[in-house]
């Protein structure tokens, strides 16, 4: 017959190993906060743009910021954050664009932009596909493949 004390025990393990396994379960199966930074150069017939793109995704939610010079009819100044909602499909993300908020220094020429940006950078509702691993330290971001972007982890 078990004493009080032994029950005590084999109720705190019990207790303590369901706590562990929950919490290796959802660190295993949540995806990692991804917080990084990284420099592009998009060069579509034309035009050229030159500059920054910051990534921060946690909890199936997240923002690109996205700062440079866009050389297209004139050379402007593009500083833009994209809110966005992502979902997991298989070794991909697919990122559906919520809202764009455009700062006071942002003074790109629409047409320019629309030549020259992909579209989920300049409107909203449009989605981007991409593969996101991590690689050396940092975040690679592939779109069909073709790595896009190496993107420097930033701190917390």
């Amino acid at each position: 017959m078990m004493t009080l004390g032994n029950r005590i025990f084999l109720l705190a393990a019990l207790l303590g190993a369901a706590i562990t396994s929950g919490w290796l379960a959802y660190s295993h199966f949540s995806s990692a906060p991804i917080r990084c930074t990284g420099d592009v150069e998009w060069t579509i017939g034309k035009n050229r743009f030159v500059g920054t793109v910051s990534w921060r995704m946690q909890h199936r939610e997240g923002t690109a910021v996205i700062n440079g010079k866009l050389f297209g009819h004139v050379i402007s100044e593009v500083n833009r954050t994209i809110y966005f909602h992502y979902s997991d499909h298989q070794n991909a993300r697919v990122l559906n664009n919520d809202r764009i908020v455009k700062t006071f220094a942002d003074s790109a020429d629409e047409a320019d932009i629309n030549a020259t940006l992909p579209g989920f950078y300049r409107t909203p509702g449009r989605d981007l596909s991409l593969m996101i691993d991590e690689y050396r330290g940092a975040w690679l971001f592939a779109a069909s493949n073709v790595p896009s972007l190496y993107c420097r982890k930033n701190a917390p």
